[in-house]
């Protein structure tokens, strides 16, 4: 088994110079109906396989209040692909810096704090890329359980991105 994991290792080391790729951590204010009905802040990690966030690899964990106390929320992980990039564009106005409007959908699974599944499939419309920050605005998702019956809904209110 060690063997194994050091030759697979040693292949992804070798392979990583004939590709770019890059990674990132961010932050999000989400809130779900249904499924795991709740508003959370969510911490992840991005693994981005074209160093252009053409496509990107992202796992996090969430935690919010009950209360007064602060909870684990639940676990996701997705991949999203993004669908086209226009630098000209009518939001160039919120930006400081010239951004990337590029719209993105994602699909990936989740867990609740009671480690209960679900799926999860989403649209961001809002999602402008800058040269090391990816922004998104109120990005909605849809919820649907292991045997793929709807189970909610949820939105992402900001996500802030920071790739290096």
């Amino acid at each position: 088994m060690r063997r194994l994991l050091v030759v697979f290792l040693l292949l992804v080391v070798a392979c990583s110079s004939l590709f770019a790729v890059a990674f990132g951590y961010g932050w999000s204010m989400e809130g779900y109906s249904g499924f795991n009905q709740s508003s959370s802040s969510r911490f992840s990690l991005m693994f981005d396989f074209t160093d252009s966030r053409y496509l990107v690899l992202e796992a996090g964990a969430g935690v919010g209040f009950r209360g007064w106390s602060m909870v684990f929320t639940g676990l996701d992980v997705d991949l999203s692909l993004r669908t086209f990039g226009l630098v000209d564009h009518i939001f160039s106005f919120m930006f400081a810096n010239p951004t990337i409007w590029s719209p993105k959908v994602s699909a990936g699974a989740m867990w609740d704090a009671d480690m209960d599944f679900a799926w999860c499939f989403g649209f961001s419309m809002l999602n402008f890329i800058d040269v090391h920050f990816n922004y998104e605005f109120l990005r909605p998702f849809v919820l649907f359980d292991g045997t793929f019956d709807y189970a909610g809904w949820g939105m992402d209110l900001i996500r802030v991105s920071y790739y290096f």
